[in-house]
């Protein structure tokens, strides 16, 4: 049963990611104070560059924690788990650092709390899904 509540939460964080091309695609607004601009990027890439870096990132991050979470259920091979775990909370910590104010302020801290416990289970403690029993 942890299993399945575990890859719920990593599968809900990629999801979350969605929120930014939500907004980038004016879909939904999900942060009114957020136009789609990148403190660091939008000054030389431009809109369409800067939108398109965002989309490219969220797109990572969505799809690598659905990855994650096919891991801890048994769907991918555990071979798997090491590099998409770390990669997808790279690529998701680079999104919030890229568009710092892309999502709700309380979200960015969940997010960024994940990406952390994530990247501290894999790299510090060695966790692999396989240390939990069914």
């Amino acid at each position: 049963m942890l299993k399945v509540v575990i890859a719920l939460v990593l599968l809900a964080h990629g999801i979350g990611h969605s929120m930014g091309m939500l907004q980038v695609l004016k879909v939904a607004t999900v942060n009114p104070q957020w136009n789609g601009d990148s403190w660091v990027l939008s000054g030389f890439a431009g809109t369409t560059m800067t939108h398109a870096v965002g989309v490219v990132l969220w797109t990572a991050a969505i799809v690598g924690f659905a990855g994650v979470a096919a891991v801890v259920v048994g769907w991918l091979p555990e071979s798997l788990w090491q590099p998409l775990a770390i990669g997808s909370a790279l690529v998701s910590i680079a999104g919030l650092i890229v568009f710092p104010i892309a999502f709700p302020t309380f979200s960015t801290i969940g997010a960024l709390a994940v990406n952390v416990a994530l990247l501290v289970a894999v790299l510090w403690y060695h966790w692999v899904p396989s240390d939990m029993t069914a």
